[in-house]
């Protein structure tokens, strides 16, 4: 985060994705199969090997292809340099925090796998540990170890829920605990109870609300509040406020009140400043502003004249029907 000033002004960092580089895939990893593990979050696709300490790919879990440009390449994650471009034209694999679209998974794996290295051929010699939502439909699983198998050829697939890795990693004996887990996730939070170290799925709980639904909220809420930057408020920045200038308060009504106080707003405010943009001042030749002046005039004449010439036009052919029906009346006069 920028560090604030005496005023807590901080500006937005916009940042830009650079696109991830393809590693180096050494002989001794497909020797000894070590197995890659890969985080499929609906916000966030991380992997890595499972003999690293930290992923080597980190990119948004989406997928876009312009359209109207046939040969265009599929952009995926990292290789998205502007996201707010292509925002509306973002592909998911998930529904909610399940995975529906197959085809767009199969998209992910290939851009995962060719840029950890894996050039086997036609096929991933490395059992996979993947996450999975909690109680995830049996129809799901099935398609997702139908496409790991039969396109990739992998060995072996476990799937896991990624908040109960962390609980069995993080307690002494995670064989005999009791917990309740609360896994955030982007679209859906999950309540989770732990008994003895089991999972109990009977009692799970599912809530439609996670991060994203954070972001659009607060987009909507300052495209209300200031109407006037519509276009610079983007679902992008709003995602920054939420993920650089928030938190989860402790005790809410308590911390609301001490928002009420001019010291404590001061002291903890954040103020942020969007792009300024100066109006550039066209000056223009004063003869030549005349000169186009005249043209505009002629132009204008031009088009008077000939409606003038139209009108008589019209006028002139009224006139001789007008005559021809005043002389059938005098003929008709005539013979009575």
């Amino acid at each position: 985060m920028e560090e604030p000033t005496e005023e807590n002004v901080f500006s937005f960092q916009d940042e830009k994705t650079s696109p991830d580089p393809i590693h180096d895939y050494p002989k001794t990893l497909l020797e000894s199969r070590v197995p890659l593990v890969i985080d499929n979050g609906a916000y966030q696709c991380r992997a890595g090997w499972a003999s690293d300490e930290d992923p080597r790919l980190f990119f948004k879990n989406v997928l876009v292809k312009q359209r109207g440009k046939k040969e265009s390449e599929t952009q995926v994650g990292n290789d998205i340099t502007n996201i707010e471009v292509v925002r509306w034209q973002l592909k998911s694999q998930f529904d909610r925090n399940v995975i529906t679209q197959y085809d767009v998974q199969e998209q992910i794996f290939d851009y995962l796998f060719s840029h950890m290295g894996i050039d086997s051929d036609g096929s991933v010699q490395h059992p996979i540990c993947m996450t999975e939502p909690a109680c995830n439909p049996n129809y799901c699983r099935l398609q997702m170890s139908e496409l790991l198998f039969e396109c990739y050829g992998v060995p072996e697939i476990c799937y896991g829920v990624d908040s109960l890795f962390s609980l069995y990693n993080n307690l002494p004996q995670p064989g005999k605990a009791d917990a309740m887990v609360i896994s955030c996730g982007y679209y859906t939070t999950h309540i989770l109870p732990v008994l003895d170290g089991r999972l109990d799925g009977k009692h799970c709980r599912r809530i439609n609300i996670g991060g994203a639904n954070c972001d659009l909220f607060m987009h909507r809420l300052l495209q209300l509040k200031y109407p006037g930057h519509y276009a610079a408020i983007s679902v992008g920045r709003a995602e920054e406020l939420v993920h650089k200038h928030s938190y989860m308060s402790k005790n809410y009504l308590e911390e609301l009140k001490l928002w009420g106080t001019d010291n404590y707003y001061n002291k903890n405010v954040h103020k942020i400043q969007l792009p300024y943009t100066k109006k550039v001042e066209v000056v223009v030749d004063p003869e030549l502003q005349k000169a186009r002046r005249e043209v505009h005039i002629k132009r204008l004449k031009e088009l008077a004249a000939k409606r003038r010439e139209a009108q008589l036009i019209n006028d002139e052919s009224k006139l001789r029907l007008l005559l021809n029906i005043k002389h059938m009346a005098e003929e008709g006069k005539h013979k009575e």
